[in-house]
C-alpha cells in the first residue's frame, strides 16, 4: 500500500466577483427548512471536470445539466433545505459561464462567485474564501459547510451538522464504507488520521463523501492562499497546531460522485 502523493504548492492570485441576480427561475420543490447554526457553505466547483468530457468541453461541470436545473443548482437546492443563506462558489474552468449564470439566476440566498486565476484546490479554495465564510462579527466561532459540485446523496445533513455543533472539532468530515481509489485511515472515536490509496481496504479505511463542516478557527492557523489539499491542512493542523478533525459515517445512504461520466449518466434525469 502507498499514500498518496503530496500536494503541489506554488504562489496563485485569484479575483472575487460579488453576483447581483437579475431573475428568478423555476427549479425544483420548494425547500424544507431546518433551523441551524450554519448558515454559510463552500460548493468546491473549480475544477476541469476532466472526468465529465465531452460534456465539459464548452461548460463547467458546475452547469452540466442534472434533473431539471445543473449540478450547481442542485447542490443549492439542497443547502437551502438546512438554512444555508449565505453560499461562496469557487470558479476557474469556464469561470465567466458561471459568473453569468448566476447573474441570470436569483435563488433566493447570497451568492458570491470567487474566481480563481489558477486553481488553488480544495485547500487553498477554502482558504481563499475567508471573506465570505467567516462571522461578520468577527468572532471566528462559527463553522460553515462544504460541499463539491459532484456530491449527489441522499444523506440528510441536519444529522451531520447536530453532531459537529456538539463537538469541539475544527473539521468533522462525512464518510462511509464503500469503494474510492483514496481511503482516509481513521483512528480511535472516528479522528482522522492519513489518507492512503490501496486495493484492499482495512477496518479503519473510509471513503470521503465530499462533505465537510468546518470551523472559521482554520483561518487562524496561517494556511497561506496557495495550491492546497483540505486533507494535507486537516492532518497538519492535527499534528502541528494541536487541532482534531473527526468523521461522521453516512451509513448505507445513497452517495455517488457524478463528476464520473458513469455515475452521471445513472442520475442525470428524473427518469
Amino acid at each position: 500500500m502507498n499514500s498518496c502523493p503530496k500536494s503541489s504548492s506554488g504562489t496563485r492570485r485569484s479575483y472575487i466577483k460579488r453576483i447581483q441576480p437579475k431573475r428568478l427561475p423555476v427549479f425544483y420543490r420548494r425547500p424544507f427548512l431546518i433551523c441551524s447554526m450554519v448558515n454559510k457553505a463552500m460548493i468546491l466547483a473549480a475544477g476541469f471536470g476532466t472526468r465529465l468530457k465531452p460534456l465539459t468541453n464548452s461548460v463547467p461541470k458546475a452547469l452540466v445539466p442534472l434533473r431539471n436545473g445543473t449540478m450547481i443548482s442542485y447542490q443549492i437546492e439542497k443547502l437551502k433545505r438546512y438554512g444555508i443563506k449565505d453560499i461562496t462558489v469557487n470558479a476557474h474552468h469556464f469561470a465567466e459561464q458561471i459568473e453569468n449564470y448566476f447573474s441570470e439566476n436569483d435563488f433566493g440566498v447570497s451568492i458570491n462567485v470567487i474566481r480563481e486565476d489558477v486553481i488553488l484546490g480544495t485547500g487553498g479554495g477554502i482558504i481563499n474564501a475567508e471573506k465570505f465564510l467567516t462571522d461578520e462579527n468577527g468572532g471566528g466561532n462559527g463553522s460553515f459547510l462544504a460541499i463539491n459540485v459532484d456530491v449527489y446523496t441522499n444523506f440528510d445533513l441536519k444529522y451531520f451538522i447536530e453532531y459537529h455543533l456538539a463537538t469541539s472539532n475544527m473539521a468533522t468530515l462525512l464518510v462511509q464504507k464503500r469503494n474510492t481509489s483514496r481511503f482516509l485511515v481513521l483512528g480511535r472515536d472516528m479522528r482522522l488520521e492519513g489518507r492512503i490509496k490501496c486495493d484492499v481496504p482495512e477496518e479503519s479505511f473510509y471513503a470521503f463523501n465530499g462533505v465537510h463542516l468546518i470551523s472559521e478557527g482554520i483561518f487562524k492557523l496561517g494556511y497561506p492562499v496557495k495550491y492546497l489539499d483540505i486533507i494535507d491542512i486537516y492532518l497538519d493542523a492535527q499534528k502541528n497546531h494541536g487541532k482534531t478533525v473527526k468523521c461522521f459515517d453516512a451509513g448505507k445512504s445513497l452517495f455517488e460522485d457524478i463528476g464520473k461520466i458513469n455515475a452521471y449518466e445513472k442520475y442525470k434525469s428524473d427518469d
